[in-house]
């Protein structure tokens, strides 16, 4: 009887052991899955002469977006779910122009060629993908971003670009930004306290 109570005891022993370290096992795969060392966003934005507008993509980890929009982690999993009507797409269209804008030369009217424009992006749709990313598509009207040189307006000839999203919520946040200007294309690196960038336009 001592002996099926001592096998009995060294079985529950084992069995607790294995279920223990499944659970350590599946918790450490859970957390890998949320948290990680490394966190980039990426844009890929390009301007169209005929419409006269910018227009690209904004590439984000979809949980980290989710968490720069709501800290407390709430909107977890709800994004890729939203449509086009929901207040969570204003939110992010909002979220986006904070941390995503370029500053340029441009003309209020006929006569004036001395003011310097901000971009306002319009949150065209989204897109989850099964990596666990999330491709936002913007566009923004900027009627003159490249004057003539003979003008003298040096200040016209480069476009200032502020790409901080994501720098608020986590400190190892990197972003990269491809732009295409005519036949130029400049890629541009943005890391907290470097989250503005100038980028002189080629003729």
């Amino acid at each position: 009887m001592i002996k099926i109570c001592i096998s009995f005891a060294f079985c529950i022993f084992v069995l607790m052991r294995k279920v223990l370290f499944l659970l350590l096992v599946l918790g450490s795969s859970f957390s890998k899955s949320w948290a990680h060392e490394f966190y980039f966003a990426y844009a890929e934005l390009a301007y169209n002469e005929m419409n006269q507008k910018f227009e690209g993509t904004l590439i984000f980890t979809t949980h980290d977006l989710e968490r720069a929009l709501e800290p407390k982690g709430t909107l977890i999993g709800k994004l890729e779910k939203s449509d086009e009507t929901s207040t969570l797409r204003k939110q992010l269209e909002s979220y986006i122009n904070q941390h995503f804008y370029i500053r340029y030369g441009c003309a209020l009217d006929s006569n004036a060629y001395d003011v310097m424009c901000y971009t306002q992006f319009t949150l065209e749709g989204i897109s989850p993908a099964l990596n666990g990313t999330i491709e936002c598509y913007i566009s923004a009207p900027a009627k003159l971003i490249y004057l003539p040189t003979h003008l003298g307006l040096a200040y016209s000839t480069f476009l200032e670009i502020h790409f901080g999203a994501l720098f608020e919520t986590f400190s190892g946040q990197q972003n990269k930004l491809t732009l295409i200007y005519r036949n130029q294309k400049e890629t541009l690196n943005f890391i907290p306290g470097k989250e503005t960038q100038t980028l002189f336009l080629k003729p």
